[in-house]
């Protein structure tokens, strides 16, 4: 952002909500609101929901500090009116006592604005006829941080979304001399089930269920590779006073509340296996040395990448190792990098990445690091060459 084009109350305002907010919030194209203008004072605001995004548009008088900005919502949230609500903590009592002194001003409002929001699809969610629904909503009310809503998609038909937490008790990878604690709770891992529509009503089929969670668990393990557990067909939902539905085959997990539990345990089994994987590959990694010596870089975390200076006479490589989460049941991938062949801007070669070399996921770590070393004692001379061939025809 070019701070010198915006006034500098709004800088510190924007500043303020990108280095403080509670959410992922994002700003992105700041504009003047004129063309040619040279005041920027709007901007887009991405507003996580239901583990999407939606656009707000945010609209400030950048000549008149005192005016209180604008928020302009999406062409589907037409009957979203944040100010018919009058209460003390409603966008409209925001709005009436803007100042812009206080630099948190339009985080509160945007934050105050956002509760509004998920107050409102929530409303939609529950004005929705359908038995499926209405039972989810029943079973999952009390369940703290849910949220849920309707969206359109491209082909203009809609779906109901639940955005589930879920809670995780996840291992921390062990660090030598580290103080931590050996376990820490994820509850910013959740789980997006979608219901689509069809004439207001739900299909037979199951939901559409995806796993989010929060980058740095992709370390630990992809949750692309999590299988989730099946969700049973064949449900008959009535809504009774004791909201329980009626199950055409007995056996299996009949509802969100039902699977949970069972996703959970399944999410459990994967952080262990994936904390033995770190544990197995420090010590592959730690094999090595004695072959190619002390690493120029790694992972010493979780263990995924390691770096390592070798050499064939007077031609020396680098030798990168990237170490999957399934190790050692897939194997290390490795590129060669030259230390003294470049391309025309400057770039040094580098190879295609090798997974052709023997391997088996039986053998102990000594016994890997050997095979690594042979192959790359062996693969060295064609990388030479390649990258002597490569120079002559730049020449």
């Amino acid at each position: 952002m070019d701070a010198r084009a915006v006034p500098t109350w709004l800088h510190a305002q924007i500043e303020y909500l990108r280095n403080n907010a509670p959410l992922p919030l994002k700003v992105e194209n700041l504009r003047a609101g004129t063309r040619g203008g040279h005041v920027m004072d709007r901007f887009t605001v991405l507003i996580p929901c239901c583990l999407s995004n939606v656009k707000w548009e945010v609209v400030f008088n950048g000549l008149d500090a005192k005016v209180a900005p604008d928020i302009i919502f999406g062409v589907d949230d037409e009957s979203f009116q944040p100010l018919a609500n009058s209460s003390e903590f409603s966008p409209g009592s925001f709005l009436r006592d803007w100042t812009v002194t206080e630099p948190n001003s339009l985080l509160k409002l945007i934050l105050v604005t956002r509760g509004s929001y998920l107050d409102y699809q929530r409303h939609r969610v529950e004005a929705v006829n359908d038995p499926r629904v209405k039972f989810e909503i029943n079973t999952m009310s009390g369940l703290q941080g849910l949220e849920m809503c309707i969206t359109t998609t491209s082909d203009r038909s809609e779906e109901v979304n639940f955005a589930v937490p879920l809670v995780l008790e996840v291992e921390a990878p062990h660090l030598p001399g580290s103080h931590l604690p050996s376990s820490t709770l994820w509850n910013d891992i959740s789980l997006q089930v979608k219901f689509p529509l069809q004439r207001g009503q739900t299909s037979a089929g199951p939901p559409q269920l995806k796993l989010v969670a929060p980058p740095a668990m992709r370390e630990v393990f992809d949750v692309d590779d999590v299988r989730l557990p099946v969700w049973p067909g064949n449900i008959t939902y009535h809504i009774s006073r004791d909201s329980v539905p009626l199950d055409d085959h007995r056996s299996g997990c009949r509802c969100l509340v039902e699977y949970i539990p069972s996703l959970q345990q399944t999410l459990q089994q994967q952080v262990r296996e994936a904390r033995a994987s770190i544990a197995l590959r420090r010590s592959f990694m730690e094999a090595l040395f004695p072959f190619f010596g002390r690493p120029l870089e790694a992972d010493a975390t979780y263990c995924r990448r390691i770096s390592l200076l070798a050499s064939s006479g007077a031609f020396t490589f680098l030798v990168h190792l990237a170490l999957p989460i399934q190790f050692p049941k897939v194997q290390p991938t490795l590129t060669f990098q030259s230390s003294q062949h470049f391309d025309t801007r400057g770039r040094p070669l580098v190879s295609r990445t090798y997974m052709d070399y023997p391997w088996s996921p039986r053998w102990d770590a000594p016994q890997m690091a050997q095979r690594i070393m042979d192959f790359v004692a062996d693969e060295c001379i064609a990388f030479k060459k390649q990258c002597n061939d490569l120079l002559h025809h730049q020449r």
